[in-house]
């Protein structure tokens, strides 16, 4: 390997391990307003309009009071099943322009006592905006499976 290709790649190793560390604090933030049972806070990580998609069904929301009150009912949810602590992990993530990346992470919900209630993966696409990650999208099939195998679907 010549000189010149190993030095483009200890840079974009860098460049990836600044996203990832990025997206990791995002998603930390993303977390703590979730266990802060906080839904203006969990809008603030989004840009809109956004987008979900969910067993094959696209929602968009306007605004982030729109969304706020889809997210209040998802916080409701997961009170009513005892979520007590939520993990993120960053599986995966892969950058589709200066401004944008896709982001593939692993969710766990966990009661007070430790036990796992439900873990499922799900996709983000964010784009940095006002030198900010904000998510624009995200696939939520996976939690929509997760919880409809314990026999709690989502709205249901």
């Amino acid at each position: 390997m010549s000189r010149r290709s190993f030095s483009l790649l200890v840079k974009t190793s860098f460049v990836l391990s600044e996203l990832r560390s990025d997206l990791e604090a995002w998603c930390a933030s993303y977390i703590n307003a979730f266990l802060s049972w906080d839904a203006d806070a969990i809008a603030a990580h989004w840009a809109f309009p956004a987008l979900t998609t969910q067993a094959g069904r696209s929602f968009v929301f306007k605004s982030a009071e729109h969304f706020a009150i889809n997210t209040q009912r998802l916080l409701d949810f997961y009170k009513s099943q005892q979520v007590f602590q939520v993990e993120r992990v960053v599986m995966d993530l892969m950058p589709l322009s200066e401004t944008a990346v896709s982001v593939k992470v692993s969710d766990r919900m966990n009661a007070a006592d430790g036990t796992e209630i439900a873990t499922w993966q799900a996709a983000y696409v964010l784009q940095k905006r006002d030198q900010s990650w904000r998510a624009i999208a995200a696939i939520a099939d996976g939690e929509v499976a997760a919880w409809a195998a314990r026999g709690t679907p989502l709205g249901g």
